[in-house]
């Protein structure tokens, strides 16, 4: 017998909205808002600003004609996932993790609950390839899909110099008698300022980093975690992973300072990977354009824009039942200007 009741398509989108959505730091601090797209590819744009001024000219002569500033178009395939869980009618008669021995449940009401551990984590692991897709756009300034049938690239345009920069030598943060943490982070906050007008917010790090300012005398000066102890910034509020180490007070503004803490496992080593690598520093704000795109999902009981579309249906003669979960993300950063990514730590 069939249960639309539980496996329709509303039914199992209603169930993805009531269940927590996992913490994600890059995601939601940085690609907060959502675009969507009713086609299979997706375009985008990316904006480089300009400080140009007005040009002087004699009144009796005629005005002059200013460019419009342009903008780069990048088209692609954002990644698509369809996962699916299979329930079969020998796993409702397992007594469930947590199951009263004493008061079993019934096959019906087994089913419904493993369905919706299926969906939950099918959702989990696309929240974790979005978050992945989040880390590797800021970090590395693309993104690269591969799968089953399917590779895309976009490359945002991060330059060797300005979005990216690798210190060495004396330099090098775990130099701890000669390297100047704060004078360098307050160096890359001006770059910042200076070539998008965009105020830096958050400086991101891996623990390792974190340790080297400090440790490092001359940030110890520095380092101001009033905020922190007048509650103004509350660590129970922050999302796992995610530890708070105080302001930064830098002479070309503030900056708060974070440690970011998350792994995913690489399906083909099986070894767990750092979002956020060894040595890595993120320095960006929150007011920069980014955004999350999705595509249409490529299926005939869609034919939707949306970010996640579960569907279901029974094998015939009822033997097995599939729960499948789709989506089509892409991350977006739109003003490239105002995120840098630093290797801080030099050569082991």
């Amino acid at each position: 017998m069939d249960f639309p009741d539980l496996y329709t398509p509303q039914k199992l989108a209603a169930a993805l909205k009531q269940k927590p959505t996992p913490k994600q730091f890059f995601h939601k601090t940085f690609f907060r808002h959502n675009t969507f797209h009713t086609t299979e590819s997706v375009s985008f744009d990316i904006v480089k600003g300009k400080r140009k001024i007005a040009a002087v000219v004699n009144p009796i002569h005629d005005g002059v004609v200013v460019e419009r500033s342009g903008y780069d178009t990048k088209n692609t395939k954002p990644a698509y996932t369809k996962e699916m869980r299979i329930l079969r009618p020998q796993d409702t008669q397992i007594r469930l993790p947590g199951e009263v021995p004493f008061q079993p449940m019934e096959p019906r009401e087994r089913a419904g609950i493993i369905a919706g551990e299926d969906l939950a984590e099918l959702d989990d692991r696309i929240v974790r390839l979005e978050e992945k897709m989040c880390a590797e756009a800021l970090l590395t300034g693309k993104v690269t899909v591969k799968g089953k049938g399917w590779n895309a690239q976009v490359d945002f345009g991060y330059k060797v110099g300005e979005n990216k920069i690798v210190l060495s030598g004396s330099s090098a943060w775990n130099n701890t008698s000669t390297s100047d943490p704060m004078k360098d982070i307050d160096d890359w906050r001006r770059m910042i300022v200076q070539r998008c007008g965009i105020q830096p917010t958050h400086c991101i790090v891996s623990s390792d980093v974190a340790w080297a300012i400090i440790d490092n005398a001359k940030a110890q000066k520095r380092l101001d975690i009033r905020r922190y102890e007048m509650g103004m910034i509350d660590p129970k509020n922050l999302p796992e992973g995610v530890s708070y180490i105080g302001e930064l007070m830098l002479p070309s503004g503030v900056v708060s300072l974070y440690i970011y803490e998350e792994w995913y496992e690489d399906e083909e080593t099986g070894l767990e990977i750092p979002l956020m690598p060894n040595g890595k520093v993120l320095l960006g704000s929150t007011q920069a354009r980014c955004e999350y795109h999705y595509g249409m999902i490529q299926n005939l009981n869609s034919l939707n824009a949306t970010n996640r579309f579960p569907s279901s249906w029974l094998k015939d003669n009822g033997s097995a039942r599939f729960i499948q979960l789709e989506s089509a993300p892409m991350p977006n950063i739109y003003q490239v200007d105002a995120f840098l990514v630093a290797d801080v730590m030099g050569a082991a």
